[in-house]
């Protein structure tokens, strides 16, 4: 694939995105590995935290954009507004992504689990801490770090890390032809795995029912070693 025809695709709907989170999981997965997430350990701070909160804001910043260029929103004024201040090189305010995407997928008060031990942990990754901006915890902690990292690196610990990925998974279940493309690749599942489970992904018929599927939220699940998605959940 060349340059050009990379850029004219979706890259949700060529797996780009859920690459990228992949790799950033498996980041955050390694520091685990040698600081869990126990209790007591989560206002753990480190450089490499640091640096993957940068890079998990980056993405979702990103993910927001490439969202609001999917063709179903060509009649959304707001993602018109988004993708002309993309165009003309101006800052695209987060209150703006947040506020649209609030509205066509209800993002603020979407449910991820965390596959804690024992019993799992439930986030809300985009849960406003600021009602101006309905910007998350963590959203105001990677601005800060971009801006300061001497003052700011001791946010950068485990549990705001943990918030920030959980909302770049959300993002990458919950986007329409994100879900459709992981159902392609085995890792969106119908919860009735009698019915569906075995068949191949390339069947039009199921690959329309699960897209109904998804518009009606009805109960299919993504799985990472992290984390659970439950569609309908919330």
């Amino acid at each position: 694939m060349n340059d050009k025809q990379a850029s004219s695709q979706d890259r949700f709907e060529n797996g780009y995105f859920w690459q990228l989170y992949r790799d950033l999981e498996s980041q955050f997965q390694n520091f685990l590995e040698y600081v869990p997430y126990f209790e007591g350990n989560e206002k753990v701070y480190s450089f490499r935290l640091l640096n993957l909160v940068l890079c998990i804001g980056g993405h979702v910043d990103s993910a927001l954009k490439e969202m609001a260029r999917y063709p179903r929103f060509a009649g959304n004024k707001e993602c018109m507004r988004i993708y002309e201040l993309i165009k003309s090189g101006k800052t695209v305010p987060i209150s703006l992504l947040l506020q649209v995407f609030d509205r066509e997928y209800r993002i603020c008060n979407a449910k991820v689990i965390f596959k804690r031990l024992p019993e799992g942990e439930q986030l809300q990754p985009f849960q406003p801490c600021n009602s101006r901006t309905l910007s998350p915890k963590w959203w105001k902690v990677y601005n800060a770090l971009k801006h300061d990292v001497a003052i700011s690196i001791k946010s950068a610990n485990l549990q705001n890390t943990l918030n920030a990925l959980a909302g770049a998974f959300l993002l990458n279940v919950r986007h329409k032809p994100a879900a459709l493309m992981l159902y392609d690749i085995g890792f969106l599942r119908i919860s009735w795995p009698e019915k569906l489970r075995g068949k191949p992904a390339r069947e039009e018929v199921l690959r329309e029912q699960v897209e109904e599927m998804l518009e009606k939220n009805s109960p299919l699940l993504v799985e990472t070693p992290l984390f659970l998605y439950l569609y309908g959940m919330d």
